[in-house]
């Protein structure tokens, strides 16, 4: 019981500083910043920012990967998707992309993975992290710091973040 006061003492302390979870990310590329949505509270948040650069070679996943280990977050895996298998990504006429939460058990649909905003509608990569900060799975002692994510346009071009944090 100590241990779980202190984890809310310290969790109300950072969800009331200004410092955000991955908020490193909020200082990259900002002229390409085209959405972003930085939701945090005292026990658990959610970042997300997306990224268009039509100019140049675009992004640049070596130039990315050393950004976010710079930033303690080390690179797992990654998966390719393709355009085609993107038509079953969608919730209510919006795309989505459910990302892989590892131990997380199912429930009445795949909990596996949690549906979030997609706008990259094209040949992408989805890059998988272990961050520093933990996500749980409501009502059970299941957890994973492998909850940061990159989706990376196969152009380049498109890059979205997504950060998961807390219960």
């Amino acid at each position: 019981m100590k241990n779980l006061l202190i984890l809310v003492i310290i969790l109300t302390f950072l969800s009331c500083s200004k410092t955000t979870p991955s908020g490193f990310w909020l200082n990259y590329e900002t002229d390409s910043i085209t959405e972003k949505q930085n939701d945090q509270g005292p026990f658990g948040g959610t970042l997300i920012i997306n990224w268009i650069n039509d100019k140049g070679a675009g992004f640049n996943i070596k130039t990315i990967t050393e950004l976010a280990t710079r930033n303690d977050w080390k690179l797992i895996d990654s998966t390719a998707y393709k355009k085609s298998k993107l038509t079953d990504m969608t919730e209510f006429g919006n795309s989505i992309i459910n990302l892989p939460l590892k131990n997380f058990k199912s429930e009445l649909k795949d909990s596996n993975t949690k549906p979030l905003p997609r706008w990259i509608n094209k040949d992408f990569t989805l890059y998988r992290f272990k961050t520093k900060w933990h996500i749980f799975e409501s009502g059970t002692d299941n957890s994973t710091s492998e909850n940061g994510f990159i989706l990376l346009s196969f152009d380049n071009k498109a890059m979205t973040v997504y950060h998961l944090w807390g219960e």
